[in-house]
């Protein structure tokens, strides 16, 4: 896992699949997230630190993660306010933060209880505050990209839906992403599922051609506006958006 957060460090601020995610995030903060520059957001799992980067356009940025070699790559790009810490045991007092990321996480196998996490989440979130959510999607979809970043559960909906309400959100936008390039990405998991790769080619991260990278990437911006107006039926991850009562 040390060699993907190096690939990760390099690669998250132009590969399409980073660079679409945070668009779509763009697009659901600024449509169901108001913030303004006083307010403390919380990234939990903050990897290499590009979606705390991102973030920071919105409000003053905290980033957890277990990973020391993740947070040491945060603080190459010159990034504060990290711990190293836990999903489901927070160092933040309650009601602490306005919105809670949590991009890739709760799959992990590190997460036993995403459950507990996510009432975790609910305890530092302020009253009116949102978490922005974005988890892989489809059990069908695992490949040997799942062993190798250590993935515990892919999510539908439905589940995660109903596991926010349990923890005392109120889901206010719910949706699949990735759904244009689904057929494709289907295919590939298919194929790579079928094969048997060494443990160093386990991982789909690697550098593309700039113009596939630049096609996928405009497929993804199309979506990023799609996911605000509309539910998407299928995609290779769920993403939502989550408010605490209150306020």
């Amino acid at each position: 896992m040390e060699k993907e957060y190096e690939k990760m460090y390099n690669l998250e601020d132009s590969h399409w699949w980073f660079v679409g995610k945070r668009r779509i995030a763009q697009n659901l903060i600024e449509a169901f997230v108001p913030l303004n520059q006083r307010e403390a957001i919380l990234d939990v799992g903050c990897g290499t630190g590009a979606t705390m980067c991102f973030l920071g356009h919105y409000g003053q940025v905290y980033g957890i993660d277990l990973s020391e070699t993740a947070l040491g790559f945060c603080r190459e790009r010159a990034l504060a306010r990290l711990s190293r810490a836990s999903a489901l045991r927070l160092p933040f007092a309650d009601n602490s933060f306005r919105l809670i990321t949590i991009f890739d996480v709760l799959y992990h196998e590190a997460v036993v209880d995403d459950l507990l996490a996510l009432q975790e989440f609910y305890r530092v979130c302020k009253k009116g505050g949102s978490v922005l959510i974005s988890e892989p999607a489809f059990h069908f979809l695992w490949s040997w990209h799942d062993v190798a970043y250590r993935s515990k559960r892919r999510y539908v909906a439905s589940e995660l839906e109903s596991k926010l309400e349990q923890a005392g959100f109120q889901v206010v936008k719910l949706s699949y992403s990735n759904a244009l390039l689904f057929p494709l990405i289907f295919a590939f998991r298919m194929w790579k599922r079928l094969s048997r790769p060494s443990p160093e080619d386990q991982s789909d991260l690697k550098p593309l051609n700039p113009y596939l990278n630049k096609a996928l990437l405009a497929v993804y911006d199309l979506e990023a506006s799609l996911v605000c107006k509309a539910r998407l039926p299928v995609g290779s991850s769920v993403v939502c958006v989550a408010r605490k009562p209150g306020e």
